[in-house]
């Protein structure tokens, strides 16, 4: 698993190839098992959630649970069926690319599923950041997708240097969206802030889910390109990329369940909040006036702020 024309740090070893990726491979079963619990929780604790939000939930786990299972066949071929075979290494198997494309899809939903939040806040704020995250988004998948075509015409390691720019473009187009996400819902969060109590915490707790699930995604990136830049003839970055596709998935997961749920208090009377729509609902209105918002209505919240209560 080289690139042997790109300059490199290190030899290719079997600590470096063949431990990485199983490294990798423990680590994404690992984080698997705790989007699994994220999972049953979500439908265990939000059954009023609108049928898209579920079904984009359960899409994700199932895309998960399928890149686990490629990732899985990946390093039992490269380990156990080509034992001893160290050329073998160098051959891109379909299953690495086909993990390659599952990443893409599966970073490009959240990625998409973080914009329409963004683009509603922006929406009621008034605001340019979610065109702007809308633009970068797109032009990250366009490179993804671009990046996954390139992988399945390749048959070795060696020829990865021929899209090298590519592949550092991708990880590097995916921490900015994952900065511009983060900082444009900790933004519109913040301005969302009030005077009540309830409201002012449960926005302070999706901000302090955004920034720290943000930054670990955008980590996990930068770790990626600097291992591909640094150590190109090793296949610590593949192992990394392992970890990546499962770190959207939890961070997405976590944000959802960041929500609390209080079905027997209510918010003071005579309140001014502002109103926004579900995930997946239609353009937020202008602030109303309620007299009496049962805590019920905030279990279905998206984050952070309530839906409309008739009165």
């Amino acid at each position: 698993m080289d690139s042997r024309s790109l300059f490199s740090l290190q030899e290719m070893t079997i600590e470096n190839t063949l431990g990485a990726v199983f490294l990798g491979l423990i680590g994404a079963a690992f984080l698997f098992g705790i989007s699994t619990l994220q999972v049953c929780w979500y439908y265990h604790s939000y059954p009023q959630d609108l049928w898209m939000h579920k079904f984009s939930v359960g899409v994700l786990w199932t895309l998960d649970a399928l890149h686990l299972s490629v990732i899985t066949h990946a390093v039992y071929t490269y380990a156990v069926r080509g034992f001893g075979d160290l050329a073998g290494l160098e051959t891109i198997i379909w299953s690495i690319k086909l993990q390659v494309l599952l990443n893409v899809i599966v970073v490009l939903m959240v990625h998409s599923l973080y914009a329409i939040r963004v683009w509603r806040l922006g929406g009621y704020h008034r605001g340019f950041l979610g065109y702007l995250v809308a633009f970068t988004v797109a032009g990250g998948s366009v490179i993804g997708i671009v990046v996954a075509c390139r992988i399945f015409s390749l048959d070795s390691y060696n020829n990865l240097d021929h899209i090298s720019w590519l592949i550092i473009a991708a990880f590097a187009t995916a921490t900015s969206i994952d900065f511009m996400i983060a900082t444009a819902m900790c933004y519109y969060l913040r301005k969302s802030q009030g005077s009540i109590t309830r409201l002012h915490s449960r926005i302070s707790t999706v901000m302090q889910y955004t920034l720290s699930t943000g930054l670990l995604t955008s980590a996990c990136s930068l770790a990626a390109i600097f291992t591909y830049i640094l150590l190109p003839n090793t296949s610590v970055f593949i192992g990394i990329e392992f970890l990546l596709t499962k770190l959207y998935v939890v961070s997405f997961f976590t944000m959802l369940n960041a929500r609390k749920r209080e079905d027997s208090e209510t918010l003071p009377s005579s309140v001014t909040v502002g109103i926004t729509s579900s995930f997946w609902g239609s353009r937020p209105q202008e602030t109303m006036h309620t007299h009496s918002l049962p805590a019920s209505s905030w279990s279905n919240i998206d984050g952070a702020y309530p839906q409309p209560t008739a009165f």
